[in-house]
This record gives structure tokens, sequence and C-alpha cells, in this order.
């Protein structure tokens, strides 16, 4: 049976302090709390005593100076946004290492494993994800560049998916659209809710309705699920459109619509706008060019590596969230309706 491994919290709760006692006793970090020579003493007896790997602790650097990122394969934008964002590290004089995991529960193994060998002295981890409570409360240094679960307290960069998803509202709005469809990501529901959320704001607010039935659900960002899903969905019984827009999840699933679309005959924008989300590098090469949202990675990357810094050196301080604002980039894929 594998041993289950001792942390700075067992180390707490068998002295009866906070784990923010425990961590500035054994590290010698500020984190704005004193503890006595006896209290040092009694924390590192204990932490010998439970078996908790102190040769390591020594060893390990006082500075945040290697950093693993973690992504998965399906990441929409991942040569961009690793890219983007190892750009930025390095340039801040960060050691860099990359993770592709498509398991979840596998990324964090490997993330805590990785750790304990002192490969990184910090995790970022990027896209939103459905992030463990046990994970976010490790001593591991871990970021998020991303959406993660209402409540789940880890230190984090994301844009503003809902004010992104706000921008493309108000641009439809003002281009004259009142019936507007929403490609919606099963896959990666966490920024889509929240995209959601943003385009259906813009309605209420000018006392209209923005019903469920608006919504497709796609579980796979896949050809063969666009195809399959979207005729049913922008038709009626009357094979009329029943929408003038469609708002898509991201510039993936935007290029797989205006695929599909072409296949059916349909125009764009004649007969339908389209708009996506990421401003991936072939948006504009895409035909029409598309109007999308752009992220602002460049400057995530540079701010997370700033949050992580301030998580490694105050582990127990409150996480911090940084949400930037986000760009509209308007083509020739979105027009007045007609």
């Amino acid at each position: 049976m594998k041993r289950q491994r001792v942390t700075i919290q067992d180390i707490a709760k068998r002295l009866g302090i906070s784990p923010a006692a425990v961590s500035t006793a054994l590290t010698g970090r500020r984190n704005g709390i004193f503890v006595s020579e006896e209290t040092k003493r009694k924390v590192w007896q204990v932490a010998q005593e439970l078996g908790y790997p102190l040769e390591r602790l020594k060893a390990r650097a006082q500075k945040l100076k290697r950093i693993a990122l973690f992504c998965p394969p399906r990441y929409e934008l991942l040569s961009g946004v690793v890219l983007s964002l190892s750009r930025s590290l390095t340039e801040q004089k960060f050691t860099v290492l990359v993770y592709i995991n498509q398991d979840r529960e596998q990324a964090k193994e490997v993330a805590q494993e990785v750790y304990r060998r002192q490969s990184a002295d910090g995790i970022i981890f990027i896209g939103s994800r459905i992030f463990s409570q046990e994970l976010a409360n490790s001593e591991i240094p871990i970021l998020v560049i991303g959406e993660v679960e209402e409540g789940i307290p880890v230190w984090r960069t994301v844009a503003d998916n809902e004010g992104g998803g706000r921008l493309v509202g108000e641009h439809l709005w003002e281009l004259g659209h009142r019936r507007v469809g929403m490609i919606f990501s099963d896959y990666n529901p966490l920024p889509s809710e929240k995209r959601l959320q943003g385009l259906r704001s813009v309605w209420l607010e000018h006392g209209e309705e923005f019903p469920d039935e608006w919504v497709l659900h796609i579980g796979a960002e896949t050809d063969d699920e666009v195809r399959r899903k979207l005729p049913t969905f922008i038709w009626d019984n009357r094979r009329r459109l029943r929408f003038t827009a469609l708002f898509c999840h991201n510039d993936k699933v935007a290029g797989l619509v205006l695929k599909c679309l072409h296949g059916m005959g349909i125009k764009v924008p004649d007969e339908i706008s389209i708009v996506g989300f990421d401003n991936a590098p072939y948006a504009e090469f895409l035909e029409p060019p598309l109007t999308t949202v752009e992220q602002p990675f460049e400057q995530l990357g540079t701010i997370a590596a700033q949050l992580l810094q301030e998580r490694f050196v105050s582990p127990d301080a409150e996480p911090k969230v940084v949400r930037l604002p986000c760009k509209l980039v308007v083509r020739a894929s979105t027009a007045p309706p007609r």
C-alpha cells in the first residue's frame, strides 16, 4: 500500500497551530506570522516524527525560478498560448517546463510529483478546469490561467469571459440582431457559461428574453458533431433560419460552423452573422474573416508570473484573482441583418 505523503497540514493538526505557523517555522519565509524559537523546535521535531521530507525542504529554492506549465492537448490555442506564456516567463528570467496531459487527474498527480522532485518551484495550469479542493489546499505554489468552479480558493488570472460575451452581445445588438444563437461547449463549460451570461445580459438590459432554446450544446468540438446538430438548431419547421447571428464558444467552433454553413448553401454574413472567441491566428484567414473576441494572453502570462511569485513567497495569503478585459475584433463575418 502506497504511503500517504505528510503535509504541513498534518504537522499543524498534531501541534494544534495554524498551517501558516508551520510553514513559517519550516521555511523561514515571511508570511506575516511570528513564530517563537520553541514553536520552531516543536515543529521540526514533529516533522521528523511524521516523516516530513525535511531534506527536500532544506534544498528547496527560496526564490521562484522554475515554472511548470500544465495544459490539455485539446486546448484550442495550445501552441499560441503556451508559446506566448513561455516567452513572457523566459523574458522574466524563469526556466519553463511544459507538460501535456490528457487526463486531469493524471495532471494533478504529475504536478505533485514534479514539485516533490524539485523539478519546478511553482505550477501553472493553463485552461479552465474542474479544479480539486485538495490541490487548491496543498502546499504547492499553484496558479490557474482560466476559470474554475465557484468557491475554489486558488490563485489565478483569467480573461473576463463574461465581459467578452457582453462585447459580442452589444456588437450584435447595435447591428440590429435580435435573434442570436449561442453554440455552447459542454467540453469546456466554465468559460462557455460566462460568455453566455455576458451575451444574455445585453438582451435582459433591453427588456428582451434570451431563452434557453437559443443555446445549442455540443459535447465535442468536432466537424461531425457540428454538421449533425447545427442544421436542426438554425432551421425551423419550414426550413427558415431561426437566427440572424450565431455566437460560437471559440474560433475553432466558429470555423467548423462556417464550413457547415457553406456546405448548406448559407451565406455569411448576408444571411447569418458569425462571431467567435479567442482571436486565434487563423481567424483573420477564414472565409469570411472572423469577428471574434481577443483574450489578453501575454498580459495573462505576465501577471500569472507575478501572482505565482507572490503565492510562492506568501503561501498562506488569501488567494488572489486577476480578471483582465477582452477586446472585440470586428471583421467581415458580421453585418446588419437583411
